[in-house]
């Protein structure tokens, strides 16, 4: 699994670079992202559907372009407790 610190959500949601996603995909593995000090975990066959953005986006350090994708930030322990509750 890929580990990815996340600074910020916006509307609930966390934004992940195209090219991490691509190559968790390649590498057939999925990604844990922490914010503050929670934790969700997107399986490799989740990461198949997603959305990107329409707008690319510049590197500030090597000038490479890529484009963001969106997933509604739902930390791990909440799934657990909402499975419970059905």
């Amino acid at each position: 699994m890929e580990k990815i610190k996340v600074k910020k959500l916006y509307c609930g949601f966390v934004s992940v670079r195209d090219y991490i996603i691509k190559k968790c995909l390649k590498e057939q593995k999925g990604i844990i992202l922490k914010f503050e000090d929670k934790i969700m975990t997107i399986p490799y066959n989740k990461l198949k559907v997603f959305q990107l953005h329409k707008r690319k986006f510049k590197s500030k350090f090597n000038n490479k372009e890529y484009e963001l994708v969106d997933f509604k930030f739902i930390p791990d322990n909440i799934k657990t407790k909402q499975i419970k509750l059905f």
